[in-house]
């Protein structure tokens, strides 16, 4: 999910709402899921396998309680149950679908419960009235681990109550009043256990929810510390981190273009600051209009002064962008009596070198040389630092 699915804003909302943790927007909720969905299938096949191993323990009990069917509940238990939870945990870490990784966690649970409930109806003993008691405590036991979902939590309930409600009517002898006490007993545990579930899901979307805000803030933070205030372009520590990145990756050709604003004093004195901020903001968007936004990079450097850094692109290529700002520029058309032209224009410098060759320091000195040159041969034009007569050393 991109940043700019979900805003600060609408986060700060959500924090602030009551339910704003039990609900996010489609944009969050892909974006928590992307987060914490992998982590959870994991969490769940280990859930899995540790049941298994428990699962089997239970073997005892079947022998102890139902020694008539202790054969057939061993073959259930080692040549269908546990395959099956072995299988699930062996696949649950690659399912990427919530749905399917919170149906294989509850088809676990509905096994164990329709084995339990096999023996039940198969079994003669004098203590199948205690051994049905595994159904329910199965249910609690491992819905409360694996703190399954409350849609999930409420349809393996109706699934487990609906099996037993089957079991007993397939077994019969039951009365009714034990029967009533016994679902009873079953919907409060159920409940009881949803309701846990639902509440520590809530607290977890909320950390979430407040991590989110947190680093919101901070991107948020950090981009106000690296952009100027007026133009919206990058200032100088922005430049420092981009140029750091730059030079650090492989060896590229990087060019730089210098350019100010010609008499650029004389506008503000004339028609006041106010006037020169406009300017500047638009000065700023002919110059990000002719540059790729993923690569290159726009600086204030102060003042009137811009610098725009464009990677992988030689002096020629870079004479022909500083040339298109130029003439947008010109083509604005705000007037400025203190200048020739009566418009206002702006001075270009161009250099381009290896960052093999050359530091940023470098390039930026001889791109200011250029400049420097075309500000001295009359202004409102572009000087490319190698087309000098005697280029500064770069």
């Amino acid at each position: 999910m991109p940043q700019s699915a979900i805003t600060l804003q609408e986060v700060e909302e959500l924090v602030a709402s009551r339910r704003g943790a039990a609900s996010f927007p489609p944009a969050l909720e892909a974006r928590y899921e992307r987060e914490s969905g992998p982590r959870r299938a994991r969490f769940l096949a280990r859930i899995a396998l540790r049941s298994a191993v428990i699962y089997n323990l239970f073997l005892v009990c079947e022998y102890l309680l139902a020694p008539d069917m202790f054969m057939v509940a061993a073959i259930l238990h080692l040549c269908v149950v546990t395959p099956w939870m072995l299988f699930v945990a062996h696949v649950l870490p690659s399912v990427s679908s919530p749905k399917w990784r919170e149906s294989l966690a509850t088809s676990i649970t509905l096994a164990i419960v329709a084995q339990i409930l096999v023996i039940y109806c198969l079994t003669t003993s004098p203590f199948a009235a205690r051994y049905i008691y595994f159904a329910p405590v199965t249910f609690l036991t491992l819905t409360s681990v694996q703190r399954l979902p409350v849609v999930y939590g409420f349809r393996l309930a109706a699934a487990v109550f609906l099996m037993m409600a089957a079991a007993n009517q397939l077994r019969g002898g039951m009365q009714f009043e034990i029967a009533l006490a016994n679902a009873m007993t079953f919907a409060c545990i159920a409940g009881a256990i949803i309701n846990s579930n639902s509440l520590v899901s809530r607290e977890q979307r909320r950390l979430y929810l407040l991590s989110v805000r947190d680093q919101l803030r901070a991107e948020l933070s950090d981009s106000d510390a690296n952009a100027d205030a007026l133009t919206g372009l990058g200032n100088r520590r922005y430049l420092d981190k981009r140029a750091r990145a730059l030079w650090a990756a492989a060896p590229m050709q990087v060019a730089a273009i210098i350019f100010d604003a010609d008499h650029f004093k004389s506008f503000n004195d004339a028609y006041g600051h106010t006037r020169g901020d406009t300017c500047l903001k638009r000065i700023a968007a002919c110059a990000t209009a002719e540059l790729r936004e993923s690569s290159d990079v726009a600086i204030r450097l102060g003042g009137e002064e811009f610098l725009l850094l464009l990677v992988d692109t030689d002096a020629e290529v870079a004479e022909i962008v500083a040339e298109r700002i130029r003439a947008t520029i010109a083509a604005l058309g705000i007037p400025h009596e203190g200048n020739p032209n009566g418009v206002v224009t702006s001075s270009f410098g161009v250099a381009s070198v290896s960052t093999r060759a050359a530091t940023l320091e470098q390039l930026v000195e001889a791109a200011d040389a250029a400049l420097y040159v075309a500000k001295s041969a009359g202004r409102n034009r572009t000087q490319r630092h190698d087309m000098l007569r005697h280029p500064v050393a770069a």
